[in-house]
């Protein structure tokens, strides 16, 4: 598999990365609300991202 395609780029680490994005905005949101989930959110999006930027150190670059 050619990892140095566009296309598997975008779909390895573009499309994960807004999502993990979406993750933390959400839950800095429910932080700012002060709901009890609000931390659980945040840190997984924060490891998504952590897992992301793993991916690319390991397998793209």
């Amino acid at each position: 598999m050619d990892l140095q395609n566009p296309a598997i780029s975008y779909s390895l680490l573009i499309i994960p990365t807004f999502f993990a994005l979406t993750v933390v905005i959400q839950g800095l949101s429910k932080i700012a609300k002060e709901e009890k989930d609000g931390p659980v959110a945040l840190g997984l999006g924060i490891f998504l991202l952590i897992l992301i930027a793993v991916v690319y150190f390991m397998f793209i670059r």
